[in-house]
């Protein structure tokens, strides 16, 4: 696909682009519902909670207390 750019003004880029990445038009999607968005997951790392079993009050030799 040959395509020359450099003599092209913006309207004719823009519609360049359009065409080649088939866009009907350029907008931002922010603050808007886009449909189909929630169809994938995220893997989201849970943050490790230490839980202390030495050197505290009453010792350690008793079961731990529950987590968060």
């Amino acid at each position: 696909m040959d395509m020359d750019i450099d003599g092209a003004d913006g309207d004719e880029l823009d519609q360049l682009l359009r065409k080649t990445m088939g866009f009907s038009s350029f907008r931002t999607t922010q603050n808007t519902k886009v449909p189909g968005n929630n169809v994938y997951g995220v893997r989201k790392e849970k943050k490790t909670q230490y839980r202390q079993y030495m050197n505290r009050q009453g010792g350690f030799n008793r079961p731990l207390s529950p987590s968060r």
